[in-house]
């Protein structure tokens, strides 16, 4: 799913660099609209779990689109959580490649590649000073052997 990270940024609608979330297409739910069931719950926990009506199962009546949620063992919290799901389900469903979800994906994305790239250029910048280093090493170290052919060795004096 969404990073916590990118949860936050699209809870407060910011982002760094003036970049920003689309939130004009987001949909609005009506109370009307829904149906709201409890039913028990399951998973771990045994029959604290089992035998108390805390799970809320959600469902849109005009998409169709249902949710259950069973996060934790508060009714309260999971109805809220029941409904933020629904409505991150229904404006993908609705909006497709324009939904929050999917515009902070491409905003992660992006960042990601132009993070690779920084990094790419930052070691390609290093291996031609390297490069260039050794040249000119190469160079230097070839100028100050030069060998002097004027000067008889002293053994052919001897």
């Amino acid at each position: 799913m969404i990073s916590v990270l990118a949860r936050r940024a699209v809870q407060c609608g910011q982002f760094a660099r003036g970049i920003r979330i689309d939130r004009s297409l987001f949909p609005s739910i009506n109370e009307e609209d829904l149906e709201e069931k409890y039913v028990k719950g399951g998973g771990p926990g045994g029959q604290a779990v089992n035998k108390t009506s805390n799970a809320v199962f959600l469902k849109h009546q005009p998409s169709g689109i249902w949710v259950k949620c069973h996060d934790s063992r508060s009714l309260e919290s999971n109805r809220k959580q029941a409904r933020k799901l629904l409505l991150t389900k229904l404006d993908n469903h609705i909006n497709g490649e324009n939904s929050i979800e999917n515009q902070v994906k491409k905003f992660e994305s992006l960042k990601k590649a132009k993070s690779k790239e920084k990094t790419r250029a930052k070691y390609e910048k290093k291996r031609e000073e390297k490069e260039s280093n050794t040249d000119d090493t190469d160079k230097v170290m070839t100028d100050s052997v030069k060998i002097d052919t004027n000067v008889v060795p002293k053994e052919a004096n001897d």
